[in-house]
């Protein structure tokens, strides 16, 4: 099966969705503000490189217990649907071949985007969507194409899409076709 594949923040969308995802449940609801002292020093943390990112990960999407996940996502893409860049839209893609999003995002954010987008793939972070909890690894660099592979084990991909040579060189190399993607434009490079 020939399959095209995304990656999503900053790729798709302008934005890392699950930082905007919190400000988002911030701004409407606010109650959730009580645990910021906790995530910021995650945060320093992080930033620091005393924790790695599967640990800031593991504590930081917790807020999500004090949600109604399907809800608020429902409602956080709802408001921000219209960010999605054009080319990634079903309209403008290759409808010749399935497609494929995988991200380092929240399974419990993303998937909802990818409904309304028609992509037959999520392959993203697995959190638990009740409690925020991480369930396994964070689904970024080498582990894209493990869980690519574990999903679609026969899969021939034809063009990779995302915004970071860097992150993301382990899809790239999966592809037959590459594009950077820089602020919704896209350029083809081998």
């Amino acid at each position: 099966m020939k399959i095209d594949v995304y990656d999503f923040d900053k790729t798709v969308v302008p934005y890392d969705s699950a930082m905007r995802y919190w400000h988002w449940c911030l701004l409407h609801r606010p109650y959730i503000i009580i645990i910021l002292p906790f995530q910021i020093i995650l945060s320093l943390l992080a930033l620091l490189k005393i924790i790695s990112v599967p640990t800031y990960k593991k504590g930081c999407f917790r807020f999500v217990s004090l949600l109604g996940t399907k809800n608020t996502v429902r409602k956080f893409w709802d408001s921000h649907e219209k960010d999605v860049y054009p080319f990634f839209r079903p309209e403008n893609r290759d409808g010749s071949r399935k497609c494929a999003v995988v991200s380092a995002s929240p399974d419990f954010l993303i998937r909802e985007i990818c409904e309304r987008m028609k992509v037959d793939y999520c392959i993203a972070t697995r959190h638990d969507e009740r409690t925020g909890k991480l369930l396994g690894s964070v689904c970024r660099r080498e582990q894209k194409v493990e869980r690519l592979k574990e999903v679609l084990p026969d899969a021939e991909v034809e063009c990779v899409y995302s915004d970071s040579l860097e992150h993301d060189r382990y899809i790239f190399d999966l592809g037959k076709r590459r594009y950077l993607a820089s602020k919704g434009k896209l350029t083809l490079f081998n």
